[in-house]
């Protein structure tokens, strides 16, 4: 009897089939709208990750629609650092949004371009990310523009600094009507017993020093100008005659002057405390008990002025003079620095703290910048006859 061929019992192997998925395009629009709400950070592991989205990220209009966006949530905390710079020549920073809902704050240090030519003198200010700033030597001072996000940075031409100069008071804003950043220096020198003055205005477009017409007020304070609205103001005496403090204010644009008016409680016989909050124009009047703070609603016009709150004084023997206001939240709650301490005050609970940040002290001086990815290079161009900075990113 035939014995019947059983069947093996290894079974033959399946064949794989392959589902090829085919993912839906997305337009570069929404992928531009998404990569703008992105923190820098991200987008600076983007563009090392990919060629065609380093163009993307790198192209001037996203440049400009990621500014747009930061500086419309600018109001807000999340898109903002604390900068603190020291007399140890330290430089450090803290997201703000931790001053305000965190119960602990941890600062990182700062490596600042430049540091090994010297110490950093002053902060002279900050405006859509870029942070400029000063180092001083015997000869001359060190000009640079910053983004801290980005590590971008550009030196200035050297100016000459003329040792005869009394002070030196610099600025730094932006020109709207020419997409341009500037900085500004207004130096005062004596010739017996009368002031001169000599201001020059660099462009960062333009990449060189200008003169421009001379200051029309006698400045007596080295203290940087304050820029609002396209503006760099400082406060000065009008008459040195009849001796009353004023503010002037340098239109980048045209770079003429014009005289800002103070509230009417504004003594004429004490020198103004100016600075910018959220935008607006900002000064504090200080009577030891607590500090108003005064806002001008709309740059220039005297009867927009309106007292935005008044802050107690800290009741801690470390707190002295309030040196100026830092950020106002829209929640009801305002950041003040009293000489280097940092003070915190609730409006709506009448509540003053001092917000804890780990490896911070009293600091020399404090700024607010935004995150974004302007570049200080972005209009950089070597012209026949200028002078020559220096442009580069850190390590």
């Amino acid at each position: 009897m035939e014995s019947r061929d059983r069947p093996s019992s290894s079974r033959r192997p399946s064949k794989r089939v392959r589902i090829t998925a085919t993912l839906p395009h997305i337009p570069d629009e929404i992928i531009l709208e998404i990569l703008c709400l992105l923190p820098v950070k991200s987008l600076m592991r983007f563009k090392c990750d990919s060629k065609s989205w380093r163009e993307m990220i790198s192209d001037p209009d996203f440049e400009k629609k990621q500014l747009a966006v930061a500086a419309r949530d600018s109001g807000e905390v999340y898109n903002s650092r604390l900068i603190m710079h020291y007399p140890s020549m330290k430089l450090k920073s803290c997201p703000l949004s931790c001053l305000f809902y965190e119960p602990v704050g941890h600062s990182v240090n700062h490596e600042y371009p430049g540091s090994e030519l010297g110490v950093m003198n002053e902060i002279i200010g900050s405006y859509n990310g870029l942070v400029c700033f000063c180092i001083r030597d015997t000869e001359n001072d060190i000009i640079f523009v910053w983004n801290p996000s980005t590590r971008e940075f550009r030196r200035l031409p050297p100016i000459s600094f003329m040792q005869c100069f009394h002070l030196v008071a610099y600025g730094f804003g932006y020109d709207s009507i020419a997409d341009d950043y500037k900085v500004t220096r207004v130096g005062c020198y004596c010739i017996g017993r009368y002031y001169e003055y000599q201001v020059r205005v660099f462009s960062l477009r333009g990449n060189v020093w200008r003169k421009i017409e001379n200051f029309p007020c006698y400045l007596f304070t080295d203290e940087p100008g304050i820029h609002v609205n396209g503006s760099i103001n400082f406060g000065g005496v009008g008459d040195s005659e009849n001796y009353y403090w004023s503010v002037v204010g340098l239109d980048l644009a045209s770079e003429s002057y014009r005289m800002v008016p103070l509230p009417d409680c504004a003594d004429p016989n004490v020198k103004p405390m100016i600075m910018a909050l959220g935008g607006r124009f900002c000064t504090i009047f200080d009577n030891d008990e607590a500090v108003d703070v005064w806002v001008m609603e709309q740059y220039g016009v005297k009867k927009s002025w309106n007292k935005l709150v008044t802050v107690p004084y800290f009741p801690d023997p470390m707190t002295v003079d309030c040196t100026k206001p830092v950020f106002f939240l829209r929640d009801g709650a305002i950041l003040m620095e009293f000489y280097g301490l940092l003070v915190l005050y609730n409006i709506d609970r009448d509540e003053s703290t001092i917000p804890t940040i780990y490896g911070t002290r009293h600091c020399h001086e404090v700024e607010v910048y935004l995150e974004t990815i302007v570049s200080p290079n972005a209009y950089y161009r070597l012209q026949a006859g200028h002078q020559n900075g220096g442009i580069g990113r850190q390590a």
